[in-house]
């Protein structure tokens, strides 16, 4: 028989092999790979950078340390290189989302909710987009544009009350996030949700959207964490609500309000004052209720199996969880780099000023089709999407079967794989020596095959079959309202010296916005 002493020996020796080994093999998977040495050992490294909420400059600076690859986990690369988006992204790759967009899976009644978003399963996504992917398509922009005028309308009544006669400072970035949120109120309940009205955040829904992303992309880098928290089956069967997320509440609370019929009608001719917006928006303009909503409730009758009502909130869940602070980012990065430029407030002023004497732009609000032919302003809100993406993390994917080839070197199948839309923005391989700064000429002085290039290695939207459905309703949005508000006020930047702070959590937040308005 072994001594006591000798058993402990062995075990202990057992144990100190298999830690030694997992390290070495841990190391050596992707030792070719540069990056962090702590990196190379744990993925705690990758959660503490994105918890402080800078990541977006820290895989900048990695990326003109080390090079095209750069390893951020044991498992995971980030890649920034031209020409592989195709590759990773590209439709029939085999590439599927990493676990980190399982952590954002919503709970309903103690189950997963699949989302277009954050679900990895390619049949599922396609199956839960087929049903709804008309209701975002070019051909229903002109019925969304209505909806859209009305809380531009009121959008400008209540700065014109509030700013345009005080001489107050407007913190601007704070009233693009509530009208983003109310413009997703029209677009989805025919109902503004009352945040400009109140300006306040409404149910503190904003607050709750910001806490959930830095609570996801956090986990997101270490996703068994959710499962011992958030998604613990002991957590969910006795301590956790029906539906896990407040979001997935707020919509759940529209859409009973739709289903009792006691809805408040979205625009009262009261809350607009001056003639001109209120003959715009109210005089036999606006549809009868062509929103999101009124859709996914008619896919539910026909489709029941497919639209179930978890589905159901599942949308409602996407539109107001991605509509609503993507598009106060951009929005914010338009007015923040337009004003912190003159030469662009300038040239931007002359084209829409040359536009509206001509007869080609209407104001005060104008039409889809008069803002997409002004090519200035779409260079300006094409280089707002490129230096400020609103998604600044890697977009995790995991390498098929076949492995990935990157010139010499090669990833094996199970690497966990991204290109962050951030760093691959201020490419200089791609977007010109100047790349890092804001320059909306580059949109318009390169030749055809110069600017569809950039055009190619853009993912503000995504790429591939994963690519934001709400795209064109994004771009319908931004290109309308920018020249609502530029050609209603004449605006500056109350401290012009002052920089702006950039916090990143997954979707990139901006504080520092305040201007001063003043009526043209």
């Amino acid at each position: 028989m072994f001594s006591e002493s000798f058993l402990h020996l062995l075990f202990y020796s057992t144990v100190l092999l298999i830690v030694i080994y997992q390290i070495t093999w841990t190391f050596a998977k992707l030792r070719e790979i540069p990056g962090p040495f702590i990196a190379k050992f744990t993925n705690l490294w990758r959660l503490l950078v994105v918890w402080r909420r800078d990541s977006h400059d820290r895989y900048l600076d990695l990326h003109k340390q080390y090079g095209d690859l750069v390893r951020i986990g044991p498992n995971c690369v980030s890649i920034s290189k031209p020409d592989m988006i195709q590759s990773i992204y590209g439709i029939q790759k085999g590439y599927v989302k990493s676990d980190f967009y399982a952590v954002w899976q919503n709970i309903v009644n103690g189950k997963r909710t699949p989302s277009l978003v954050f679900t990895t399963d390619e049949a599922q996504h396609a199956m839960i987009k087929r049903p709804v992917a008309t209701a975002f398509s070019l051909s229903t922009l002109v019925e969304f544009e209505p909806l859209i005028d009305s809380t531009t309308a009121v959008f400008l009544s209540r700065l014109d009350d509030l700013y345009a006669s005080s001489g107050k400072a407007c913190d601007l970035g704070q009233w693009l996030q509530w009208y983003a949120f109310d413009v997703i109120g029209e677009l989805t309940f025919s109902k503004q949700l009352g945040f400009m009205e109140r300006a306040e955040d409404v149910e503190g829904i904003i607050d709750s959207v910001a806490a959930n992303f830095d609570r996801c992309s956090v986990l997101g880098q270490m996703p068994w964490l959710d499962l011992w928290t958030y998604k613990n089956p002991i957590y969910l069967r006795f301590f956790a609500k029906p539906v896990s997320s407040p979001i997935v509440s707020f919509g759940q609370r529209r859409l009973q309000e739709r289903l009792k019929g006691d809805e408040s009608e979205s625009v009262d001719e009261a809350d607009i004052a001056d003639p001109a917006l209120r003959e715009k928006v109210l005089h036999g303009t606006l549809p009868s209720k062509p929103d999101f909503l009124s859709r996914f409730l008619t896919l539910h009758e026909e489709q029941p199996d497919v639209v179930t009502d978890r589905q159901l909130l599942a949308y409602l869940f996407a539109n107001i969880n991605a509509g609503s602070d993507t598009i106060g980012s951009t929005l914010r990065a338009v007015f923040y780099y337009m004003l912190k430029e003159p030469a662009t407030y300038e040239a931007l002023m002359d084209e829409l000023q040359g536009a509206q004497k001509g007869g080609k732009l209407s104001t005060p609000l104008p039409t889809w089709p008069e803002c997409q032919a002004l090519p200035y302003l779409n260079a300006v809100i094409k280089e707002a999407l490129r230096l400020n993406p609103a998604l600044a993390l890697p977009m995790e994917r995991v390498v098929p079967p076949s492995g990935l080839q990157i010139g010499d070197v090669f990833l094996p199948p199970g690497t966990v794989v991204g290109i962050n839309p951030w760093v691959l923005h201020r490419d200089k391989r791609i977007f010109g020596h100047d790349a890092e700064e804001w320059q909306p000429k580059r949109w318009l002085d390169g030749g055809a095959e110069e600017v569809k290039y950039m055009e190619q290695h853009m993912l503000a939207f995504g790429a591939g079959k994963r690519t934001c459905l709400g795209r064109n309703v994004a771009m319908l949005e931004l290109t309308k309202l920018v020249p609502a508000l530029l050609m209603r006020y004449d605006m500056k930047l109350a401290e012009p010296e002052k920089e702006w702070k950039v916090i990143n959590s997954w979707v990139v937040r901006q504080e520092g916005l305040d201007v001063l308005l003043a009526r043209r």
